[in-house]
């Protein structure tokens, strides 16, 4: 787990580091057009790691026989499903262009040519979190930080005030990780299988593109809406409020979820319940404590992080900062939760919750934007935040009930199982040494395990 998080603080470093160069560089207007390409980036991994690396954590693949093999074709998933990406990256920012919006088309333009690399590279990140090996994720992201910060100098040094140049220092450092990560994983560039490979796991990802998808709806596009509403500089503005408050924070959270799924389905397929709840609580104990220490010292000091890490023009969004504070804190509440919906594979009832968390996340958008400018985009996410923390809650609570009714589930584990049925033996053949009439398991109202 120490690796694991000293992985993420890697990671999480370079991403938080990126925007506030882009600040620098470009100022409100700058940080918004890269707002925009940067949220679909983050869209294109929800999907990648839907698709291909979640489903490998759930379904065990690189526990089997054949994990050498899947590892080979889940590369090849990411390039045909990258190459697809930066095809769609590349239309939506020339339509941009050719309506007139050139800030944000020139935003998407930057980023589409780096997106396979950059996918690639966290492809690497999390295959080193399911064998086991953080060590060899903590490798890849220093090499791509060590690699980016060069560049970024180099784009100082020479004066240039080009969002796509920063972009492609980004770039720069993800292709190289992307290359170094065959050697580590000793795997051979490929394209065969990938389609087949995205194929034969669309049972199981169907269900986590579609929730992650509308969860980084929920999250996302409403900041998107609100820069449609109000410029690019508001959401420039609106990204830098929200990125002082989770940049830090994202360190602990991204690195209970990389170490979470895995250890979850691991916990829960050997210990059953018990020890998925254990990761559950430890993964949101360390989310919340994080987030409630950095929105503390948002709530006293936001204007000054803003003007020292973004500067002067960013000040004015000290408030939506501030509010950006409590819906993280109420956020992290509800990672453990999700966590183990998706790891006892609750995924439809998931979906009905994202599809809510959109729909309501949107609606809030629109009228707070309206009333209260870039306050109310950030007191939007607020309230979307609590109404999915109490919905993921019920549904957890209703999944450990339906588990623990179910006599020898999966969710029990072997061990668990077994004990429950040498109980039920035993108390069979207590009972009849004493002359008694054997337990109905017919009983309408009590079960084999209420007997036990």
């Amino acid at each position: 787990m120490t690796t694991t998080m000293a992985d993420q603080c890697v990671a999480s470093a370079s991403n938080f580091a990126v925007g506030i160069v882009v600040a620098r560089i470009s100022g409100p207007a700058g940080l918004g057009a890269f707002s925009l390409a940067y949220t679909c980036w983050i869209l294109l991994t929800t999907i990648h790691r839907s698709m291909i690396t979640d489903p490998m954590a759930i379904l065990g693949d690189l526990r089997g026989e054949e994990k050498e093999e899947l590892l080979r074709r889940g590369f090849a998933a990411e390039v045909v499903l990258g190459l697809m990406a930066a095809c769609i990256f590349t239309a939506v920012g020339s339509a941009f262009l050719a309506i007139g919006q050139h800030t944000f088309g020139i935003g998407l333009l930057s980023v589409a040519p780096w997106v396979v690399l950059l996918d690639l590279q966290d492809y690497w990140r999390w295959i080193g979190f399911m064998q086991g090996n953080p060590r060899k994720s903590l490798m890849n992201d220093l090499l791509f930080n060590a690699v980016q910060a060069l560049t970024f100098a180099a784009v100082f040094l020479s004066g240039s005030h080009s969002v796509f140049a920063v972009v492609s220092a980004w770039g720069l450092g993800a292709a190289v990780a992307a290359l170094y990560g065959l050697r580590q994983f000793s795997v051979r560039p490929t394209l065969r299988g990938g389609g087949a490979y995205l194929w034969s796991r669309w049972p199981t990802s169907k269900w986590l593109v579609s929730e992650r998808s509308l969860s980084w709806g929920g999250t996302q596009l409403c900041l998107i809406l609100a820069g449609a509403m109000l410029g690019p500089a508001a959401l420039g503005g609106l990204k830098a409020s929200q990125a002082l408050v989770t940049g830090p924070t994202m360190v602990v959270i991204n690195a209970g979820g990389s170490f979470g799924l895995p250890e979850a389905t691991r916990q829960l397929a050997e210990r059953g319940w018990p020890g998925m709840a254990r990761v559950s609580r430890m993964v949101t104990g360390a989310g919340v404590a994080a987030a409630t220490a950095c929105g503390a010292a948002v709530l006293v000091a936001a204007p000054t992080l803003l003007k020292l890490l973004y500067g002067p023009q960013f000040v004015a969004y000290a408030p939506s900062a501030r509010v950006f504070a409590f819906a993280l804190v109420f956020g992290a509440f509800g990672i453990g939760p999700t966590l183990t919906l998706t790891a006892t594979r609750r995924l439809g009832p998931l979906l009905v919750v994202q599809v809510g968390r959109l729909i309501f996340s949107i609606a809030a958008v629109a009228v707070l934007c309206t009333l209260y400018g870039v306050t109310g985009a950030a007191v939007a996410v607020l309230l979307t935040n609590v109404l999915t923390l109490v919905a993921v809650q019920v549904l957890q609570s209703s999944a450990r009930r339906s588990i623990e009714d179910t006599q020898g589930g999966p969710a029990l584990g072997f061990v668990e199982s077994v004990r429950r049925r040498l109980a039920r033996n035993a108390r069979f053949l207590l009972m009849l040494s004493h002359g008694r009439s054997a337990p109905s398991w017919s009983t309408p109202n009590k079960t084999p395990d209420q007997y036990s």
